[in-house]
């Protein structure tokens, strides 16, 4: 049986990442955008021990997070619904997530963790959203 999830895709210096949403924590990376796509099969296969593992969230959708520090930058946030929580992350920050029961205080705290964030990796290398993909597996 052939399941199918959205990927969230950014292109960052020199290879694109790839998210799975609804499958916390499960992403690829790819020199090319068409090893990306290998390369999130791959990953979502190995995320899914079998084919009636079920998502552990659903996706809800993306926003763009607006930072004013020295200088306006915008992220983008993916958020998911778990059984209790919405969850927010932010994919071009390794480990920038966050959880609340609703989206308004999601945005808040996912805002927080972002600037905490930046304050800690001031040398984080930037990525560029590209897009969403429907991906077979």
């Amino acid at each position: 049986m052939t399941k199918k999830f959205a990927i969230i895709v950014e292109k960052g210096r020199g290879h694109y990442t790839a998210y799975v949403a609804g499958l916390a924590c499960c992403y690829a990376k790819g020199k090319t955008f068409n090893a990306l796509i290998k390369n999130a099969q791959k990953s979502i296969k190995r995320y899914l021990k079998n084919e009636d593992d079920a998502p552990e969230s659903d996706f809800v959708g993306v926003r763009i997070l607006e930072l004013h520090a020295r200088s306006p930058m915008k992220f983008t946030v993916v958020i998911e619904k778990g059984e209790k929580y919405y969850i927010a992350y932010v994919p071009s920050m390794s480990g920038c997530h966050t959880q609340a029961p609703t989206i308004k205080k999601l945005m808040e705290y996912i805002k927080e963790a972002a600037v905490l964030h930046l304050s800690l990796y001031k040398n984080n290398k930037k990525s560029d959203f590209v897009g969403f993909r429907l991906l077979e597996v």
